[in-house]
């Protein structure tokens, strides 16, 4: 191994150590099962072993791996999209009876039943683009300059898309109907909903 080749090693094998638990927890959010979340992470980290003098040095490196991994979640949603057409008409084909169920179950998407607590619930309602604009904000701690690089647009963009994103989010929120008590009643105190880094504002 030439010196090169092990700076280069080096370099990557840093980048996968600081940054892997910054990806796990973005496609895991993002991806219709945790088995889509392993592949797309896995994928986003080949990107970068192949482009790796693509990425930028410093902090700067996160986010190019957030564009990357956008990128690949788009591709992985519509081959995923394709995949439920295909049964669709298959099982059309074998059972005309069918159709109505396997309509229904490509347009399901996620499994709501998996969605847990309010604040879950609450991004589940939202726009993908309303959801995806608040995680970075909110879960991924991301400034809107810099999700406006993730994103591709502008500051100001970005900062708008935002704003609004937590407007309706907060509207959202604030209509869903309280879940019912599991059997003995519980203590209000208990019931306060956690919002994990976004709280409703009044």
């Amino acid at each position: 191994m030439t010196v090169a080749e092990k700076e280069r090693e080096e370099r990557f094998d840093a980048l996968f150590r600081q940054y892997l638990p910054d990806m796990v927890a973005y496609c895991g959010w993002r991806s219709g099962s945790p088995a889509d979340a392993q592949d797309a992470v896995s994928e986003v980290f080949l990107a970068a072993w192949r482009r790796l003098d693509e990425v930028p040095a410093g902090g700067d490196a996160r986010l190019w791996l957030y564009g990357t991994a956008r990128k690949i979640l788009a591709n992985q949603a519509r081959a995923g999209r394709r995949r439920a057409r295909l049964s669709a008409r298959a099982a059309e084909a074998w059972d005309p009876e069918q159709e109505v169920g396997a309509d229904t179950a490509a347009a399901g998407g996620g499994d709501v039943s998996l969605v847990v607590g309010a604040v879950h619930r609450a991004l589940a309602l939202l726009a993908p683009e309303d959801r995806e604009v608040l995680l970075l904000a909110e879960w991924e701690g991301l400034t809107p300059s810099h999700i406006a690089r993730v994103l591709d647009c502008p500051a100001v963009t970005a900062r708008g898309r935002l704003f609004r994103a937590r407007r309706r989010f907060r509207q959202v929120y604030a209509s869903l109907p309280e879940e019912p008590a599991p059997s003995d009643p519980v203590p209000a105190s208990s019931t306060s909903r956690s919002t994990q880094g976004v709280v409703p504002c009044s």
